[in-house]
């Protein structure tokens, strides 16, 4: 049995399809079949259930996989280690972040190369459970991602990192009122620019609306935050989000205003991966020196208007 062959069965499994699979690994829909053909027979199970209109693999091709999984990671991090001698760095992180979270990953980039090296982070920025499915099957090292969303399983670690600072924001075109703060009947009165329902975010900020009993002039509703972010800037919107979904290194001073929203319960960003002894070497290190950083203080300090 070939390496190759592993990786096949992944792309299969993760396309659900022979021919895009094939496409994806760079081969014709023949080979890769035949591939997995000599698989079977080597092994003396069937792996992929043909005979079903619904696509999927056998349970021994489950099986299978699951240790594929296993030694492709491990096959990964080998290469790793020898790309890394070679190019003096001292290791590779993979990171899952959610959209909201993502301006908080050049903090924590600063604070590992500053403690270990220069490294490579590799992020892809996704939904909460898309980074717990790629955390179960190895293609991330760590998650940043709501708690709440995390599954309540051994199977992982989870640590706190902040409390989200949701605000209220919006350039001089808006008449905010003076002070830090702002109600949800004042944030209510703007036109607003939010992320979509199905948004964790967006639900939080729902619950907010809610139960200060106000109804929102909701004008723009998207999964983007670069649309978001272009919409308030133009000026033809205010948004209510995150204070870390905004970048750290904001517009020119007094063209963007903010307001935190009182009384808001918002939901809590942490740290997660799998729960495994022995942990990898450096992601271990890197785990070690993100839990560290003060994100909570950092945000607050943006929260205040001198920083806008």
């Amino acid at each position: 049995m070939f390496l190759k062959q592993l990786y096949y069965l992944r792309e299969i499994d993760r396309f659900r399809s022979f021919s895009k699979a094939a496409v994806a690994c760079n081969v014709s829909q023949p080979s890769l079949s035949r591939a997995i053909r000599v698989m079977e027979e080597e092994l003396g199970v069937v792996i992929v259930d043909r005979k079903q209109k619904v696509f999927g693999l056998t349970p021994e091709g489950t099986q299978i996989l699951k240790w594929g999984h296993e030694i492709l990671h491990g096959v990964a991090e080998i290469q790793n280690v020898v790309s890394l001698s070679h190019q003096k760095l001292a290791g590779v992180i993979k990171i899952g972040v959610i959209p909201t979270a993502v301006h908080i990953i050049p903090l924590l980039m600063d604070a590992v190369k500053e403690h270990i090296g220069d490294f490579i982070c590799d992020v892809l920025v996704l939904a909460n459970a898309e980074i717990i499915e790629k955390l179960n099957i190895k293609q991330l090292d760590i998650g940043i991602m709501y708690c709440d969303e995390c599954p309540k399983a051994s199977v992982f670690a989870m640590y706190e990192l902040y409390k989200e600072k949701q605000v209220l924001a919006g350039t001089a075109a808006y008449d905010f009122p003076a002070g830090d703060d702002v109600s949800w009947e004042t944030a209510g009165q703007f036109p607003l620019a939010l992320l979509s329902r199905s948004m964790r975010c967006r639900q939080f900020i729902d619950v907010g609306f809610q139960t200060a009993g106000v109804k929102p002039i909701v004008r723009l509703e998207t999964t983007s935050l670069e649309l978001i972010h272009a919409a308030i800037m133009k000026g033809t919107h205010a948004t209510i989000l995150p204070i870390s979904s905004f970048p750290l290194r904001v517009p020119p001073r007094g063209r963007l205003q903010i307001r935190r929203l009182s009384g808001f319960s918002a939901g809590s960003i942490g740290l997660v991966r799998l729960y495994e002894s022995p942990l990898a070497s450096f992601v271990a290190e890197v785990w070690k020196i993100i839990i560290k950083i003060d994100f909570e203080g950092q945000l607050d300090d943006l929260c205040r208007q001198e920083s806008w």
